[in-house]
């Protein structure tokens, strides 16, 4: 299976040769490994029921068996039968659905904890999606989740909906109804020559055509100065990323 910016396959990726590979590795083990340490904390290490939703290729679902019994659910059939494939045991189960489809996410039922990394910027929804995470937490549930904190929807749309800053992100879960207990972020940044040599060579890297660019940044000429810094003066792309361990709010007062 082919690895993208948004799916990766740590079994098929080549981390010594690509700069973005690696980095792209990195970060999607890390954002797991920081929910697992999480879990691992808030549940003294019992077996937790966790729900991995976003959990693409698998991978990070077995990560979060060290702390519970894993339902990874995912859009993409092919990353699910993947993951069936090479993390299926009896700890994981896997599941395809869709998180924009509000009947299939209230068939799941009830978690200790759901797990939801690089997903909300996808969703047609996401307040509605939110709203629905509070309900399938059990009592002393919790809420990981992550998503970038810089903006991307110059090349990521239509996959990504929309940009959430740092500020933007505490008002939207506090106005859904989640006290930030933890945070976590990340930062680094790319040499336009290793983003150049990928895409050259994989094409599953998003190209988006010259008109989506032309109109983004008609729109945010502020985000086409910061772009032109970073590939000029800047030392390299800027990727950031934030993760937070949440509570409903109602359950912390």
């Amino acid at each position: 299976m082919d690895w993208n910016i948004e799916r990766v396959v740590p079994k098929e990726m080549d981390i010594v040769s690509s700069e973005v590979q690696r980095l792209a590795l990195k970060y999607h083990l890390q954002r797991y490994h920081v929910a697992r340490d999480w879990l691992g904390e808030r549940f003294s290490w019992r077996q937790a029921q966790i729900l991995d939703i976003g959990c693409g290729t698998g991978f990070g679902s077995e990560i979060l068996t060290e702390v519970g019994e894993v339902l990874g659910v995912d859009m993409d059939e092919d990353a699910i039968g993947y993951a069936e494939r090479h993390y299926h045991n009896e700890r994981t189960s896997f599941k395809v659905g869709n998180a924009d489809d509000q009947r299939f996410l209230e068939s799941l039922g009830d978690f200790d904890a759901v797990v939801s990394l690089e997903t909300i910027e996808h969703l047609e929804d996401h307040y509605r999606y939110l709203e629905w995470v509070k309900k399938a937490l059990r009592l002393g549930g919790v809420f990981v989740v992550s998503f970038p904190s810089t903006f991307t929807m110059d090349w990521a749309a239509p996959h990504h909906k929309r940009d959430i800053s740092r500020p933007a992100a505490r008002r939207l879960l506090r106005k859904c109804g989640f006290e930030i207990m933890k945070t976590f972020n990340q930062k680094d940044r790319l040499n336009m020559r290793h983003i150049i040599r990928e895409a050259r060579t994989n094409k599953e890297i998003p190209t988006p055509p010259l008109r989506q660019w032309i109109v983004y940044y008609l729109r945010r000429p502020d985000h086409m100065l910061r772009r032109i810094y970073q590939m000029t003066a800047g030392s390299g792309i800027l990727f950031a990323h934030q993760q937070y361990l949440l509570e409903p709010i109602e359950r912390v007062i």
